[in-house]
């Protein structure tokens, strides 16, 4: 139903509300709240029943996300769904991409935007929904690149990362299921959402083949340029106009502008940039934020050290390739690894 201009979809799930909304009308699939909370039942342990049935495309695909959670995450359980299987539903007419403004969904949008009819922007996802000033600035960077695209920005409001039991689960785990929530409220208008391949390697919450477990009969979700490295994609937007002055690569800064410039992230793609010949980071990054002294601060994520090294050959002004190399020594361990040494310091400190 409207509310106050805008069409909702809304559940109650363990005496919390959950919604999604947006200025189309959406669709109420039983689809929309399944994905979201699948894999934060699965931390519990927990089985589901779906009173309205579900198309058979859905269950099959549901079979796989469940061997495959449990393949990747130890302590995750349950997950058998019972459902009906229920006849295909409406399909939507046309096709759209997830855009927030990042190298990797800027790469989808400069190969794909031909064929789309929108991107789509899900407020309250990487910006919480109370910091309207930097939604706004957000939502009019990514209508300006949306436009010089021919595409419309379709924006999309959720509070389904403040629900306590959607946080069971880690949001590296749950992002591309929540995109897959929002894409089957979105199933009247589109046939096909893509997603952008991650950086990130498995086990993670998303891979080509998990991502499009999460379609239906009518909605598919699509993993794009997945075969690709990270770097060959900012190759390919390093020149790429629509985007000059609006990359947004920053989950840590809480300002309006677009990135920090000092955090992993915002290096290692400056570095990347600068590689790809766009010494000036597509005119995205403070201006005021030198790359060595950055450095100093991070550590690299064990799963992010194979982009480091990628560079190291590639760089050629010496100060900073050992810059680079410093930096790479400071590397956290896989996810795992830290919580079986975590684990271990508690039992020595408990005696046991």
């Amino acid at each position: 139903m409207p509310s106050e201009g805008l069409w909702r979809v809304e559940a109650i799930v363990e005496g919390h509300p959950v919604y999604i909304e947006a200025s189309v009308p959406l669709s109420p699939r039983p689809e929309v709240f399944l994905c979201s909370f699948y894999f934060p039942a699965m931390s519990k342990g927990w089985n589901l029943r779906v009173a309205g049935g579900l198309d058979s495309v859905s269950l099959k695909n549901l079979a796989f996300i469940q061997a495959q959670a449990m393949d990747w995450w130890p302590g995750f359980g349950g997950g058998d769904v019972g459902a009906e299987p229920v006849a295909r539903a409406e399909a939507g007419r046309e096709r759209a991409a997830f855009y927030t403004g990042g190298v990797d969904s800027s790469y989808v949008l400069q190969h794909l935007h031909a064929q789309l009819g929108s991107a789509v922007f899900v407020e309250g996802f990487d910006i919480p929904l109370g910091d309207e000033e930097r939604l706004r600035a957000t939502r009019a960077s990514l209508r300006a690149t949306a436009a010089e695209c021919g595409l419309k920005l379709l924006v999309v409001r959720t509070n389904l990362r403040e629900h306590p039991v959607f946080k069971f689960a880690n949001w590296e785990t749950t992002h591309i299921a929540a995109l897959a929530s929002v894409a089957h409220a979105l199933g009247r208008h589109f046939h096909t959402l893509y997603v952008a391949a991650s950086d990130v390697p498995p086990p993670f919450g998303t891979a080509p083949d998990l991502d499009a477990a999460w379609s239906s009969a009518s909605v598919s979700i699509e993993n794009f340029s997945a075969e690709l490295s990270r770097l060959e994609r900012v190759r390919s937007i390093a020149r790429w106009e629509p985007l000059r002055g609006r990359l947004r690569v920053c989950w840590e800064n809480s300002s309006i502008e677009l990135n920090c410039g000092f955090c992993e992230k915002c290096v290692r793609t400056r570095l990347q940039l600068l590689v790809s010949g766009a010494e000036s980071g597509l005119d995205s990054f403070p201006k005021d934020q030198p790359l060595i002294p950055a450095m100093r601060r991070i550590v690299v994520d064990h799963a992010l050290v194979g982009q480091w090294q990628q560079l190291v050959p590639l760089i050629e002004d010496r100060k900073l390739r050992r810059a680079v190399e410093k930096t790479m020594r400071r590397k956290n361990l896989p996810f795992f690894e830290r919580a079986k040494r975590k684990t271990r310091r508690i039992l020595v400190k408990l005696g046991l």
